[in-house]
C-alpha cells in the first residue's frame, strides 16, 4: 500500500481502498515526515483528477471542492473549463495493483469474518494466515502493520500457519491465502453449511460463465488479449476456491 500513497498510482473510489490509503497515510505522518509530505501531495493530485473525472455527473459539489483545493484561486474560473483527465499508461503498475488487491482481500476477509461471527467491535482478535506461496507470505509480512492497524479489522496480532487451515473453523479461503479469525465461539454447523453451499453455487456460476466466454470463438477473436488472459486467470482462481469450499463442506459433514 506504500506504493499507492507514494507513487501516485490510480486509486478507485471505493470505501475499502480509501480507508486503506488513509490508514497508510496516518502511519506515514507518525513515522516519516518526508514520506508523509510526498503521500499528501500525491493524494491531493489524485483527488483533484477525480473531481475533474466526476464533474460531468456531479457538477456542483465537485466544483465547490475543486475551488477549495486551490484556496478559492483555481487556474480556471470553473471546473467545467478544466481539462478532462487522460489515462497515462506509464503510470499503471500491474504488480503494485495486484499486491494492493491481495492486501485488501485479506483485510476485507477479516472484517467479514468478524461481522459473521458477531464479534464485538471493540474486541481485538488474533488472526492466522496460511500462504502457500513465499511471495504472498512476504508481501503480507511486509505490510503487517497496515493489516494490524486497520480499525475495522481490529487485529490483535497476525501470525502465519505452517499448514493449511482448511479443517479449522472461522476461516476464509481465497486463491492466494487462507485466513482464520482466532475467536472461540460455538459454530452453527447448519448455518455454516448453508453459507458454504451458497458460496459454492456462486463460484460455480462464475466458472460456468467464464467457460462459456472462453469457449466462444467470436469473443476470443474480438476481445483484447489482456481481457482473455485475465478471464483465464480468474477461472484458475475459481477452481482453487471450488476445491477448498467442497473440502470444507465434506469436513463439516454437510449433506
Amino acid at each position: 500500500m506504500t506504493e499507492i500513497a507514494t507513487k501516485g498510482l490510480p486509486v478507485a473510489w471505493k470505501e475499502e481502498e480509501f480507508d486503506d490509503a488513509m490508514s497508510k497515510l496516518r502511519e506515514a505522518v507518525n513515522t516519516d515526515r518526508q514520506l508523509a509530505s510526498v503521500a499528501c501531495a500525491n493524494l491531493v493530485v489524485l483527488f483533484e483528477a477525480s473531481l475533474r473525472l466526476l464533474h460531468p455527473i456531479m457538477p456542483f459539489i465537485t466544483d465547490e471542492l475543486w475551488h477549495a483545493i486551490y484556496d478559492c484561486k483555481p487556474p480556471q474560473k470553473s471546473l467545467a473549463l478544466a481539462a478532462y483527465p487522460q489515462a497515462d499508461e506509464k503510470q499503471i503498475d500491474k504488480a503494485a495493483e495486484t499486491q494492493m488487491a491481495i492486501l485488501q482481500d485479506l483485510i476485507i476477509s477479516v472484517r467479514n469474518l468478524r461481522a459473521e461471527l458477531k464479534v464485538e467491535s471493540k474486541l481485538k482478535t488474533p488472526i492466522e494466515v496460511f500462504a502457500g506461496e513465499p511471495e504472498i507470505r512476504a508481501l503480507i509480512e511486509q505490510n503487517r502493520s497496515a493489516v494490524e492497524n486497520d480499525r475495522q479489522a481490529n487485529v490483535e496480532r497476525l501470525s502465519f500457519a505452517g499448514e493449511s487451515l482448511a479443517k479449522l473453523s472461522n476461516v476464509r479461503h481465497t486463491a492466494r491465502f487462507d485466513v482464520r479469525l482466532v475467536y472461540e465461539q460455538k459454530i452453527d454447523i447448519g448455518a455454516e453449511c448453508e453459507r458454504l453451499k451458497k458460496e459454492l453455487d456462486k463460484i460455480e456460476k462464475g466458472m460456468t460463465s467464464g467457460q462459456r466466454q472462453l469457449g466462444n470463438e467470436q469473443f476470443l477473436a474480438k476481445a483484447p488479449a489482456a481481457v482473455v488472459e485475465n478471464l483465464r486467470k480468474q477461472q484458475q482462481e475459481l477452481a482453487v476456491l471450488q476445491q477448498k469450499t467442497r473440502s470444507k463442506l465434506t469436513d463439516l459433514g454437510c449433506s
